[in-house]
């Protein structure tokens, strides 16, 4: 198999404040991890390390083998990083179709597959 994501020895957090300290972990395609903790351990912390929006100390971050340590944001979630919050974090204003449109990617799902498996939604 070949490695989807590596984390090698970070540390970061936000400012000073260093939340996660020297992580390491390696998820093989194809393989999902779960993150499983009481509040206030870092689970948040490392997802928005991941996407590069935390201040990272020390440490590597690797995406489809390619070093991502440096990469903005924005250039992370168009590599496929991104993060579904289990708040229901939507615009009031959008119908679920501009939803689907504002966060669409190249890709295996587009908005006629993912209203194919959620018929309901189209409606």
């Amino acid at each position: 198999m070949s490695e989807a994501l590596r984390v090698d020895a970070i540390s970061a957090g936000y400012g000073d404040a260093v939340v996660l300290e020297d992580l390491s972990f390696v998820v093989e395609a194809g393989e999902a991890l779960a993150l499983l903790g009481r509040n206030g351990v870092g689970k948040s912390t490392l997802l928005l390390t991941l996407m590069g929006l935390t201040r990272r100390h020390a440490g590597t971050i690797h995406w489809r083998g390619r070093d991502i340590t440096s990469r903005p944001p924005h250039e992370r979630a168009q590599s496929g990083i991104g993060w579904v919050p289990q708040e229901r974090g939507m615009f009031a204003s959008l119908t679920v179709d501009e939803h689907l449109r504002a966060v669409a990617r190249p890709g295996h799902w587009d908005r006629k597959r993912v209203y194919a498996l959620f018929p309901r939604l189209e409606e």
